[in-house]
């Protein structure tokens, strides 16, 4: 069942043979496949629980609730980094796009060769793939329900003769709402909150909402349970309650942010010195178009389609559509300037370019500030300053093929492009990292990695800790380096093979499964929920 903190009227305790903490990409499958596999499972999750009723279609509303630090999450560094994090039941895939790529083939390799990996095989990655694709309903968008921002750059970029197409996403009978990021209302968009959560909970899995993992417990080097506090659903502040749970095995599901954070907090599972470091976000840059003919944003598919020509250099462009309160802080005006473009907002069009790493990279630490609060460092450098521009240069070359006669760019000394000279100017000028205004990211990744050797990485290829025994991470977290894509499919791979490892752990030649579970009525003040 799902148990809200405002049903807890008193400290719990509870044994279970799974405890996860985190209820996204990762953790979801990971609890509907324990579950499923007869053992009892307890999920805590820092956020909320919602569902389609909740959706309102208010950006601002759904910041509040749904993201960590309303949606203002930065990095620090050069330049300052929007990082938006979901915080609530199905983490970020409740708030996310809906993009579904299995992972480049050559970063697979790369992973292999660099990091010895030699156990992750393309085919049994493709085999899980494939279960995923068809349990979550992935298929390419529906350039019907598209809408006519991604059919306009799309064909800008058919008349370049560029590699492009529709995005594979998770989402069954799409209506088009063009709000997936704020969750989705019609309930289309195949999410861990709609999928793995509740086949989870028919499975016998425990959800407690609104409660904060503070403490790993860690008894002769082996992770025994969890320490937990419940927060205020309203304010975010500890209710005074707490959850304490002894577990045969204890999953770190927090995301690649949270993750390291509640790690370093303890000083936990980092012999190795790597957790929290080699921080990949996938830093994005956008450019809005002005059409002389109404384009109908945020009406249709946000990320409807994709160019991937230069994917082998580190670009992938894929859409970004936004309703117009948040389309504002994309453009770089103020005041009238700004007040007269968003006048023009029914004929704009937005698309984004996101780079691989190369030569950036990021940490996140616990720098002891007051409260459940990491710090992210991230400086953007080198040959990814160089491919932040070309992503700017190629969207904009490809709005124009498209017909605008405008195009808005969040590069200093370059805000405004008229015609092919300015965008020529563009592309001969010298970018400085400190002239990109408005940059975000999307998909923290490699913080505690994965690895064979346990100097380099903090975790092996099952996911468990080298450090402690029972301990496992299963998240962004633990993927070497950036996959090139969207990385939820792979996160959710990766869980699905992780969960076997644990399973095969449980069982054998221990008690037998969900032995461990408690009768409800030895669990003092046990809530009654739905």
């Amino acid at each position: 069942m799902i148990i809200p903190s405002r049903d807890v009227r008193e400290d719990l305790r509870r044994a279970v043979d799974v405890a996860i903490i985190g209820s996204g990409a990762g953790g979801g499958p990971l609890a509907r496949e324990l579950a499923s596999a007869g053992h009892s499972v307890l999920v805590v999750e820092e956020g909320a629980h919602f569902t389609r009723e909740d959706f309102n279609l208010k950006p601002a509303e759904a910041y509040m609730r749904m993201y960590r630090d309303a949606g203002q999450t930065v990095t620090m560094g050069l330049p300052f980094i929007l990082l938006p994090l979901g915080k609530t039941v199905g983490g970020t895939t409740t708030v996310n796009s809906g993009t579904a790529l299995r992972m480049f083939p050559p970063v697979l390799k790369k992973w292999r060769m660099t990091h010895g990996l030699d156990e992750l095989t393309e085919e049994e990655l493709n085999l899980i793939y494939g279960h995923l694709e068809e349990y979550l309903f992935v298929k390419r968008a529906d350039p019907e329900v598209a809408g006519k921002v991604a059919t306009t750059f799309l064909s800008g970029a058919e008349k370049l003769g560029l590699s492009c197409g529709w995005l594979p996403r998770n989402a069954k009978e799409c209506e088009g709402f063009g709000s997936c990021v704020f969750g989705c209302p019609s309930g289309s968009k195949q999410s861990v909150d709609v999928t793995f959560i509740p086949d989870a909970l028919s499975f016998g899995a425990d959800v407690y909402t609104c409660c904060r993992a503070e403490r790993i417990e860690v008894k002769g080097g082996r992770a025994v349970g969890i320490s937990c506090q419940f927060l205020d659903e309203a304010t975010g502040k500890p209710s005074g309650r707490r959850l304490e749970v002894e577990a045969r095995a204890v999953v770190l599901a927090a995301g690649a942010i949270c993750t390291p954070y509640l790690l370093l907090r303890q000083g936990l599972a980092n012999s190795s010195g790597q957790v929290g470091k080699n921080l990949a976000i996938h830093p994005a840059t956008q450019a809005v178009a002005l059409f002389d003919e109404v384009l109908g944003p945020p009406r249709g598919i946000p990320q409807a389609c994709y160019v991937d020509e230069f994917q082998g250099e580190g670009i992938m462009l894929e859409g970004g559509t936004v309703p117009p309160e948040i389309h504002a802080l994309s453009l770089p005006f103020a005041g009238r300037r700004s007040a007269e473009l968003m006048v023009k907002y029914p004929n704009m069009g937005m698309f984004g370019g996101m780079v691989s790493e190369s030569a950036s990279c990021g940490a996140v630490k616990d720098t002891g500030r007051r409260g459940y609060r990491p710090t992210i460092f991230y400086l953007l450098r080198g040959e990814d300053v160089a491919k932040a521009k070309a992503a700017v240069v190629l969207m904009a070359e490809i709005w124009f093929a498209a017909g605008a006669h405008r195009v808005f760019t969040t590069i200093a000394g370059h805000y405004e492009l008229t015609g092919a000279r300015d965008l020529r100017r563009l592309e001969r000028s010298r970018v400085r990292v400190s002239d990109f205004y408005g940059m975000s990211a999307y998909h923290p990744l490699g913080t505690c990695r994965m690895g064979g050797d346990p100097q380099w990485s903090v975790v092996k290829h099952t996911c468990e800790t080298w450090d402690v025994e029972g301990l496992y991470i299963c998240d962004g977290s633990v993927l070497p380096s950036s996959p090139g894509v969207n990385p939820q499919l792979t996160i959710m791979a990766m869980a699905m093979r992780c969960a076997g490892f644990i399973d095969e752990r449980l069982s054998a030649g221990k008690p037998g499964a969900g032995e461990n579970a408690p009768r409800p009525e030895d669990v003092a003040g046990e809530p009654q929920g739905d």
